[in-house]
């Protein structure tokens, strides 16, 4: 849970409020100059959260009362677009997700939105211009690799 920030300036390495949960393979992105940090394992690569959890960096402050995940799972990646955070992909025990999931900050909500047409894991993203691009990633759980690119195209 250990949460430290680098300062450019100084090129020095400071400690901050740490992460309530402690947690690998977790997803995050920025939204209004706030970290959110998205699901991941708490304990072992067999035991994924739903947690979501908000670092404000301007009053070193940790939100832990954020709406859940509509999925448990790790590996997942997040792009922030429009002021909504997009989360793809992840595993589990049984597999691979497809899922694409729309986060509100402002509302505080989930929305699930057309899946990715390959579900896996440890993938990156990127947004750019109404458009997500989602690449490579593994297909399996593991140490499973691809190199796939898809686009999701933002409608809203």
């Amino acid at each position: 849970s250990i949460n430290e920030a680098y300062d450019p300036t100084t090129d020095e390495w400071v400690s901050a409020a740490p992460m309530p949960t402690a947690r690998q393979h977790a997803a995050s992105s920025v939204v209004n100059g706030s970290i959110y940090v998205f699901g991941g394992r708490v304990t072992n690569s067999l035991d994924n959260t739903d947690i979501v959890e908000k670092y404000d960096p301007a009053i070193n402050k940790w939100t832990t009362d954020l709406a859940p995940m509509p999925s448990k799972r790790s590996g997942s990646a997040a792009t922030t677009l429009n002021d909504f955070v997009y989360v793809f992909g992840g595993e589990q025990n049984e597999g691979t997700f497809n899922n694409n999931e729309r986060y509100d900050p402002q509302s505080d909500t989930w929305t699930i939105l057309d899946p990715m047409p390959t579900a896996r894991h440890g993938l990156g993203v990127v947004s750019y211009d109404s458009k997500i691009f989602t690449m490579g990633g593994g297909p399996q759980t593991g140490l499973t690799v691809s190199n796939l690119n898809e686009i999701f195209n933002v409608r809203d």
